[in-house]
C-alpha cells in the first residue's frame, strides 16, 4: 500500500509540472507556441514544436502568454488505461472506456478489458462515471464503476460475478484533445465457482483490493 501511495504522489508530481510552452502573439493576428530561448528588448527567439527556431522583432510582438491547453467540455471519448490491483497478490489489469463528456465536469462512459484475478483470466464489463472537480487542464476528479467480470476459460464451473470500484485521482491535459491521469482506489468483486463433482457445493470468493491506474485520455 505504501509503495502504490508513493507511486501515485510522484505521478501527481509529474502530472502537474508546468512546461514551458508559451504562446507568442503578433500584431498581424497570428498565434505561434513555442518554448522561449531568449528575449530581450530587441528581438525574441522561439522554439516551436517541429524544433524550428523562429525571430521575431520586438516591434512585431502583441504579447507573450503562458499557453494554457483547452479543455473540450463535451463530446465522445476513449480512454485507454493500464492498471494493478494490489493486496495479498498483484494483478495486471487493462481497460478500455467509451463515452461521452456531458461538460467539463461529467463523464459517463461504458468499460471494458482483461485483468486476472487469482489466476484466473476475466473480462471486465462495467459502467463508469466520473466527475472532475475543476474546468481546468489539471484537475482532480473522483470515478466509480459497477459490473460484472465475465470469465473467460471453465464456464461451466466458473461464473463470474459482479464487480465495483471508487478512486480519485488526478488528470493533466496536454494540447487541446489529449490527457493522462493517474489514480487510486478500491476494487470489490465476488466471484463464484461451482464443483462439477457435487451439487450445490459453491466457492464465493471476495475481492478486497486497491487498484492503482494510468491512463490516457483521447477526445
Amino acid at each position: 500500500m505504501r509503495k502504490l501511495l508513493v507511486i501515485l504522489i510522484c505521478c501527481v508530481a509529474f502530472t502537474g509540472f508546468s512546461q514551458a510552452d508559451r504562446v507568442v502573439k503578433l500584431k498581424n493576428g497570428s498565434e505561434i507556441r513555442g518554448t522561449i530561448q531568449n528575449t530581450n528588448e530587441n528581438q525574441t527567439t522561439l522554439l516551436t514544436r517541429d524544433g524550428s527556431i523562429l525571430v521575431f522583432k520586438s516591434e512585431e510582438i502583441a504579447s507573450i502568454e503562458k499557453f494554457v491547453p483547452k479543455v473540450s467540455s463535451a463530446g465522445v471519448f476513449t480512454r485507454a488505461s493500464i492498471g494493478v490491483l494490489g493486496g495479498d497478490q498483484l494483478s495486471p489489469s487493462i481497460q478500455l472506456t467509451n463515452g461521452y463528456s456531458f461538460n467539463p465536469h461529467w463523464d459517463l462512459g461504458f468499460k471494458t478489458g482483461i485483468e486476472t484475478i487469482w489466476w484466473n483470466w476475466y473480462v471486465p464489463v462495467m459502467a463508469s462515471a466520473r466527475y472532475n472537480l475543476l474546468k481546468r487542464s489539471f484537475t482532480p476528479f473522483v470515478n466509480v464503476d459497477g459490473g460484472y467480470e465475465i470469465p473467460m476459460s471453465n464456464w461451466e464451473g466458473n461464473k463470474g460475478g459482479i464487480t465495483s470500484s471508487a478512486s480519485i485521482g488526478v488528470t493533466k491535459v496536454f494540447g487541446n484533445r489529449v490527457g493522462f491521469s493517474t489514480s487510486v482506489g478500491y476494487r470489490f468483486a465476488r466471484l463464484v465457482e461451482e464443483n462439477q463433482w457435487w451439487d450445490d457445493f459453491r466457492t464465493i470468493r471476495q475481492i478486497n483490493r486497491v487498484e492503482l491506474r494510468f491512463a490516457f485520455t483521447f477526445k
